[in-house]
């Protein structure tokens, strides 16, 4: 029994936490909000609860879910087949990275790096329209623009979902191990 002392049960329940939060909110995407189109863009809000696990959780642990979510969101999506795989790693290691260094975790700090995020993600979304299909790009921004607009009001729940889970009292304190 020496070996259940070397299991950390508190990351284990905060992984499994988070990856169900990730199955919810690709299932609300897939399911819910995919009949829910305003002038012809869907909201997408992974990209907001990636940046919202890294900012609070570190980047290994945003790179680590961030996995998790763009392979759950790649499986989803049949036009995608790498792309939130890798923009969802990034994203999570990159706002943990931010966060351990440069930002602070606070609610305006998540906001306009979730923002950049999900204008990344609608913006990796058109490019291969833009380039293989040849749709114009005039056409694509639009829907790129409305796409990350009707995404953002997201980034209030998935911030304090990850802030709730991570367990953090103080809005700066440093991750834990």
């Amino acid at each position: 029994m020496i070996f259940l002392d070397l299991i950390n049960l508190d990351k284990i329940r905060r992984a499994i936490v988070y990856y169900l939060a990730i199955l919810v909110a690709i299932w609300l995407q897939t399911m819910v909000f995919s009949r829910v189109a305003p002038l012809g863009a869907k909201p997408m809000f992974l990209p907001a609860l990636v940046v919202s696990i890294g900012l609070w959780e570190g980047g290994v642990w945003g790179a680590m879910l961030g996995l998790v979510a763009g392979m759950s969101c790649d499986m989803a999506y049949a036009e995608s087949t790498v792309t939130f795989l890798v923009l969802f790693s990034l994203l999570g290691f990159a706002s943990g990275v931010l966060a351990d260094f440069f930002i602070n975790r606070r609610f305006v700090a998540c906001m306009l790096l979730s923002a950049a995020a999900l204008l990344l993600t609608a913006f990796c979304q058109i490019v291969p329209l833009w380039i293989f299909h040849a749709t114009p790009l005039g056409a694509l921004l639009p829907v790129t623009a409305l796409q990350t607009l009707w995404s953002v009001p997201f980034v209030v729940p998935c911030y304090f979902l990850a802030r709730r889970v991570s367990g953090r009292a103080g809005l700066g304190a440093a991750p834990r191990d």
